[in-house]
């Protein structure tokens, strides 16, 4: 093998030093020409292919040399083993890997494979049938083996056994020597040839180790000589930037002598046009002084022909009057005529008449006679009969008593009050002080009446119809006094309102309101139309292809603003789409009654002051835009219109009886939308709350002399509220609200009317605590309204909402008041309605709570605000409505609040058959008089509140929702306390009242926030919002006290 490798590493030994040679001779310095490239690749080329085969030449080197020393390492341990006995024969041929098999010479795996192979034919055979197969033997082939096999010439001696063996022994030893000698042998040729291998592989990597410094030498001078050529490279390019340089200072050298000259010419060329221009202006001159003296010319023959015409029309003028005098005289001529003969008609026909009337009267007045006589005897029978049923009526709170006005008032004589409808009654009869009156006035035995006789006396003695009254006259003309008044001031107040327009308008114009919207052509071009559209018309009605075009420019603007994109509101808005909206809507303001027919359709106008809803919602640029520009008061007066067309002025004690139904149609509803939907977004977009102002921006120099933004935005909407309440929209909507006597189930007009008209009272209420100057705190004492809402609303008892929304919700779902129970389970509509109404209501609560609680807790109205709660609480535990229950929650919170009297009306309202007597430990606990017995049935108000789900005693998110209102119902109540501790812990209030209080920020921070601010989505919801702080601790301890039992 070493003789092998040898001669070809020889060889390669032998040429490699001759092309280096060449190689150098080649790359000496002095010849380098432009092949050097060249060369040097040539070079490193032939550098590789030696390294590559010196490479390969150690590796066969070190693989030789690993395969000779493992061959003599085998040598080694192959150990000399030599075996005498018979058996050794067998292990020598399994040794050596062959064994003799039924008389053939086998190897071991072939033994193997004949094994594996007859396997399967194994398992699959029994033993019997392998029996079967097997060649059957003669008979007596045992006994003649046994024979042979023990016959006495088969034995040997001892003496021969020894000597045979000792021959074995012998050969052995001689087989051992000679094996050990070739095995020496061996190992000394292998070792040769291992020192060999050792021998070349040095030399290899010795030659190795000089390529490399070969390869080093040959690397420097390759650096070297690019150095050389980058030196002469450079030399080069300097020359070349020195040239440009030179080419560079001839040019701007010819540059500057031809700007020099044309310069020259430019001088030469502008005195020129110098000259030529004086010489135009010169001829210019003379050319308008020969005009103006052909313009006098002129003016003078024009003169003349101008008092022609004037001399003609005086005489045409003159003879036109004498003509009309002449038909004006006979014109009277005949009227004088035509009147004396009606005269003499009307009188024979007055005559007439009048002989009829005298006539009919005596038979009216016999009549009339007849049916008093009759009427006096059967009224003391019905006093009677209605006593008793009234008695055993009223006596259950299953039935909900009518809020109806009676056609006949009533009243109590032994109190003095007047009493207007069923509500009234029942509330007034149950109250405590009449019973107590009646208690002291009358007796049965020297013993106290009970609850029963005295409410049976007080039907049957005290309760009687009034016949005339004599106040009406005088509070009617008061009224109409009052209302001449509140209209001069709602004249100055618009005034005002009209001027502050102007000014924002002037502003306005100079500021370019930019809008990114991408329908901005397109809706700047439907508010051209809409105007054209108007200009066009004549004063009749329109035509219908007029309506059909108008409803399909409305139809195209619809559909743009209902993708509820602010940059299409704003674009819109800025080409003047609601001014071109006003316009249209102004076609109603001619109409006076009812049946006048408009220019424009209904529908048409429905569809207009939709468009005009979807311009402002969820926009406060152009909502605040409505209000600056004074266009809200235009919205307002044509809602103010329509109401005043169907609600007629009445006399506050037949108030909403002759309301037109006609006004829950869709122009007035939509009306009432707009104007919420305007005030709901200037409530979010306040200057002072937390979201950006939108308010226009005042320039530097005009903010010395005007207010600020937030005063000026509080004084608008102060003005505005103002305006409204002295116009009176407060008692035309009380009289819309008071005409609902029934639900609104299977009437959605009306639903949304009573949605839209109380969620514009809940905007009002909301804006007015905003802007009136008052701090954050609902239970703060300056409570003054500039606005007089407060006061208009106290006046209508909350403009009638109340009385509405026991309507809707009792009227007509009792038939039977014996056997039927309050309905529990309302629609959609009636559960909108109540939300609505319960927001007003929270809303009108946090600007006056004070006046709240008088309204509502008055004597009638507590009734039905306690048969409504209790109502909606049933709904809510059937129906999931968590809006419409956290709105009663909140309600009945401030309903009750620092009220012991409203706090004990908790307690009257139950749901059960006939009297529930509860008697406490302690009478005396209770405010006033002890309330032992307690009409009504289970559960009260109080006692569905704590029975709602555990989320709101585990949640505190609901947490934060109920326990105010149980705190407010319940402080320093014994009386509802221990109510309340039937259904829960008192110690819990306790505990949220603490932690509340340890709360950082919540007990410090949160009443006096600055003034101005709009109560947040749930800033009402909190603890300090719906109980005073200063009471917190008192009430804590309240609430740990333990009752006596």
């Amino acid at each position: 093998m070493l003789q092998a490798g040898t001669p070809p590493l020889q060889v390669n030994e032998e040429k490699f030093p001759a092309e280096k040679a060449r190689i150098e001779n080649e790359m000496d310095p002095s010849d380098i020409s432009n092949s050097m490239a060249e060369v040097l690749a040539k070079k490193e080329e032939l550098a590789d292919r030696l390294e590559k085969a010196n490479e390969e030449a150690i590796a066969s080197a070190i693989a030789e040399e690993e395969q000779l020393t493992r061959e003599i390492e085998a040598e080694e341990n192959n150990d000399i083993n030599i075996e005498t006995d018979n058996d050794s024969d067998f292990s020598a041929s399994m040794g050596s890997g062959s064994v003799s098999f039924c008389g053939m010479s086998m190897d071991w795996n072939d033994v193997l494979a004949d094994y594996e192979a007859r396997e399967s034919w194994r398992q699959n055979t029994s033993w019997g049938d392998i029996v079967e197969e097997e060649p059957a033997r003669p008979p007596g082939h045992g006994i003649h083996m046994h024979e042979k096999l023990s016959s006495p010439s088969r034995k040997r001696t001892i003496a021969e056994s020894k000597k045979k063996h000792e021959e074995k022994q012998m050969k052995a030893q001689q087989l051992r020597e000679k094996l050990r000698e070739e095995k020496t042998l061996k190992l000394q040729k292998l070792l040769e040839r291992e020192k060999d291998v050792r021998k070349w592989k040095e030399e290899l990597l010795d030659q190795r180790r000089r390529m490399m410094e070969e390869k080093l030498l040959h690397a420097e001078f390759k650096r070297e000589v690019q150095l050389q050529a980058i030196v002469k490279k450079a030399q080069e390019e300097e020359a070349k930037v020195n040239e440009i340089a030179f080419i560079n200072t001839l040019e701007a050298q010819n540059k500057r002598h031809d700007v020099l000259s044309k310069l020259k010419e430019y001088e030469q060329r502008l005195n020129e046009l110098q000259e030529e221009r004086q010489r135009r202006q010169e001829e210019k001159q003379a050319r308008d002084e020969a005009v103006q003296e052909r313009k006098r010319a002129l003016e003078a023959e024009r003169q003349a022909r101008v008092e022609e015409l004037l001399m003609k029309r005086k005489e045409q003028e003159a003879r036109i009057e004498q003509q009309r005098q002449e038909k004006e005289k006979a014109r009277e001529d005949a009227a004088r005529e035509r009147a004396r003969d009606r005269e003499e008609r009307l009188a024979a026909l007055t005559a007439a008449q009048q002989e009829a009337m005298e006539e009919l009267q005596k038979k009216i007045q016999l009549k009339h006679d007849e049916s008093i006589r009759r009427h006096m005897e059967q009224i003391e029978q019905r006093k009677e009969k209605a006593a008793e049923l009234s008695s055993g009526r009223h006596a259950n709170t299953d039935y909900a008593p009518k809020l109806t006005p009676y056609e006949r008032k009533k009243q109590c004589s032994l109190c003095n009050v007047l009493i207007s409808s069923e509500v009234y009654l029942f509330s007034h009869v149950k109250g405590r002080k009449h019973q107590q009156a009646v208690r002291e006035n009358s007796s049965i035995q020297g013993r106290e009446l009970s609850d029963e006789e005295v409410e049976h006396l007080s039907l049957k003695k005290y309760i009687i119809d009034i016949v005339i009254e004599s106040t009406a006259p005088a509070e009617t003309l008061k009224d109409g006094e009052e209302r001449q008044k509140n209209k001069k001031k709602a004249k100055k107040i618009k005034a005002r309102m009209n001027f502050r327009a102007k000014e924002y308008e002037s502003l306005m114009e100079t500021k370019n309101s930019g809008s990114d919207s991408p329908y901005k052509a397109k809706l700047q071009r439907l508010a051209k139309d809409l105007l054209k559209q108007l200009q066009v018309q004549d004063s009749g009605s329109w035509a219908n292809n007029k309506v059909s075009a108008l409803d399909r420019t409305l139809g195209e603007i619809t559909r743009i603003l209902e993708k509820e994109n602010v940059a299409d509101q704003i674009a819109f808005q800025a080409a003047g789409g609601l001014t071109a909206l006003e316009h249209i809507l102004q076609v109603v303001v001619p109409a006076t009654n009812v049946n006048t027919v408009l220019r424009i359709p209904p529908k048409s106008l429905c569809n207009a002051i939709n468009v005009y809803n979807l311009t402002c919602n969820n926009c406060s640029e152009n909502c605040t835009d409505v209000l600056f520009s004074n266009k809200i008061t235009f919205l307002m007066d044509l809602l103010i219109h329509q109401l005043t067309v169907y609600v007629p002025d009445e006399n506050n004690t037949i108030l909403g009886r002759n309301t037109n139904k006609q006004v829950f149609e869709g122009l007035t509803t939509g009306l009432l939308k707009v104007s919420a939907v305007v005030l709901g977004c200037l409530i979010a977009s306040r200057p002072d709350g937390n979201c950006q102002p939108a308010t226009p921006k005042i320039p530097t120099q005009e903010m010395k002399n005007k207010p600020s933004q937030g005063d000026a935005f509080n004084n608008r909407v102060q003005d505005l509220i103002s305006y409204v309440v002295n116009m009176g929209l407060i008692d035309k909507l009380c009289a819309c609200f008071l005409s609902v006597q029934g639900p609104v189930d299977e009437n959605p007009k009306m639903a949304t009317f009573l949605q839209h008209a109380t969620g514009l009272l809940h905007a009002m209420c909301t804006l007015c605590f905003a802007v009136t100057g008052r701090s954050y705190s609902i239970f703060d004492n300056n409570r003054q309204d500039p606005t007089g809402l407060t006061a208009a609303l106290q006046a209508t008892d909350l403009a009638g909402v109340l009385h509405m929304l026991y309507c809707v919700l009792f009227h007509g779902t009792i038939l039977d008041p014996s056997t039927a129970s309050p309905k529990e389970n309302y629609t959609q509509n009636t559960t909108q309605v109540a939300i609505q109404s319960l927001r007003f209501f929270n809303s009108f609560a946090a600007l006056h709570l004070p006046a709240f609680q008088s309204i509502v807790g008055a004597e009638g109205l507590s009734l039905a605000f306690r048969h409504m709660a209790s109502s909606l609480l049933g709904h809510c535990s059937q129906v999931s409505c968590e809006s419409l229950l956290h709105e009663v929650i909140v309600c009945v919170g401030y309903f009750t609040v620092n009220h012991p009297d409203n706090q004990e009306e908790e307690l009257r309202l139950r749901e059960g058959k006939g009297i529930v007597k509860q008697e406490l430990a302690e009478p005396s606990l209770a405010t006033g008089s002890s309330v032992i017995v307690q009409s009504g049935r289970h559960p009260t108000v109080l006692q569905k509140l704590c029975q709602l789900p555990f989320q709101y005693f585990s949640d505190p998110r609901l947490i934060k929702i109920l326990f105010p209102s149980l705190i407010a119902a319940c402080y320093n109540n014994h009386q509802n306390k221990i109510i309340l501790e039937q259904e829960m812990s008192c110690v819990l209030l306790a505990t949220f009242i603490q932690d509340l209080a340890q709360t950082p920020g919540q007990a410090e921070n949160q009443p006096y926030q600055p003034k101005g601010k709009c109560l947040g989505s749930q800033d009402y919801l909190e603890l300090a919002n719906r109980f005073p702080q200063q009471a917190w601790e008192e009430a804590r301890q309240f609430f740990l006290k333990k009752e006596k039992k």
